[in-house]
């Protein structure tokens, strides 16, 4: 006999909170374009729901890092829509960006040579690497020669330490890439993630690109704007007990009982995407009352100290993770709100609320 839905864990994605979400970045930025990324799967909640919803809001702009994300998003989207790949174009795969209109952010001699070759007629994105070293042309050999014959759409770059804004190399990236961009007259400009759009309008040029804030989550030194939480986990208690004064929880013993305490056993591990790392500091919540994870993480379930609720839960009742604690329990997990929404297993029933669903 299957396993009623109402006994697996589920992830609930609020599309009103992205449609929100999408609205208040666009404010942070009145005289750019705001984007999207939407690339792994909107970031974990679901493309073909999620970038509907984008594009309902006023976004024309998807940036995907894989041709297979964007072939996907272009089937949902449509045809008005623009579709970066930011992995750029390898050998093959011109004709099929070419058929389906996806735009290449072309970040090596290599590509750009390809692209040349074989569709140069076609709006393509360059890329240069202004101080992450990660991705993209090196500023400081780049000839705008290069580029020559292109057919350009968008001449882009990415920052490093947006999310800490009084970083030196936020203003360093920004001189670099406004003296790359003066060899590219009248081409659209891109610099600004999601919390590069909140550094100020030098940062935002012609486009934005927020990703982590569409979907609830982003730390920034000096605080976050009031973005609406996203995704909400819910996973069912499968066993209350008492642990005695002295009793250890969990492999390698690493939790010792300090008294006698009510725990309660939950349905979440690391094969769903609570790292074990998440211990321990990490928490959830029952009826909204915070519970302490205690021991390590396995890779089906967790266990919580619930000895200090109002109201003692028993097995079916629900434990609730994310939501609008994502940043303080991928802090507590040391790791990113990206990781955590990335990481979401296959195992929790996806619901959708809001208009969209």
């Amino acid at each position: 006999m299957s396993a009623s839905p109402l006994s697996l864990p589920r992830l609930v994605i609020d599309l009103d909170a992205v449609r929100e979400n999408y609205t208040l970045m666009a404010k942070h930025a009145p005289q750019a374009h705001t984007g999207a990324a939407i690339k792994a799967d909107c970031y974990g909640l679901g493309l073909e729901k999620v970038a509907p919803i984008l594009s309902g809001a006023g976004c024309t702009s998807f940036f995907c890092a894989t041709i297979t994300e964007a072939l996907a998003a272009r089937k949902i989207l449509g045809g008005g829509a623009e579709i970066f790949v930011l992995n750029g174009v390898f050998e093959g795969e011109a004709p099929l960006m070419r058929d389906a209109q996806l735009t290449p952010v072309l970040s090596t001699p290599t590509q750009i040579t390809h692209w040349r070759e074989h569709a140069a007629h076609l709006p393509a994105a360059l890329h240069v690497d202004t101080g992450i070293n990660r991705l993209g042309l090196d500023w400081r050999e780049f000839s705008p020669t290069i580029a020559k014959d292109l057919k350009l759409s968008l001449v882009m770059s990415h920052l490093a330490c947006a999310d800490s804004p009084q970083n030196a190399l936020n203003n360093l990236q920004l001189k670099r890439f406004s003296n790359f961009c003066a060899d590219f007259p009248g081409i659209r400009r891109s610099l600004a993630n999601s919390a590069g759009a909140l550094l100020g309008a030098d940062w935002q040029f012609d486009l934005t690109r927020p990703g982590i804030a569409l979907y609830g989550g982003m730390l920034r030194a000096d605080g976050n704007p009031p973005l609406r939480a996203v995704a909400h986990l819910h996973v069912p208690i499968l066993q209350v007990r008492t642990v005695k004064h002295g009793d250890s929880i969990g492999y390698g013993a690493d939790f010792v009982a300090p008294r006698d305490m009510a725990v309660a056993t939950a349905a979440i591990g690391y094969a769903d995407g609570l790292p074990r790392a998440a211990s321990p500091d990490g928490f959830g919540r029952i009826n909204g009352e915070r519970v302490p994870l205690l021991g390590r993480v396995s890779m089906d379930m967790a266990v919580f100290d619930v000895s200090a609720l109002s109201t003692t839960p028993k097995a079916g009742d629900m434990l609730s993770l994310l939501g609008s604690d994502l940043e303080q329990l991928a802090i507590a997990a040391r790791t990113l709100s990206y990781e955590l929404l990335t990481g979401l297993g296959p195992r929790f029933v996806r619901e959708y609320k809001g208009l969209g669903a």
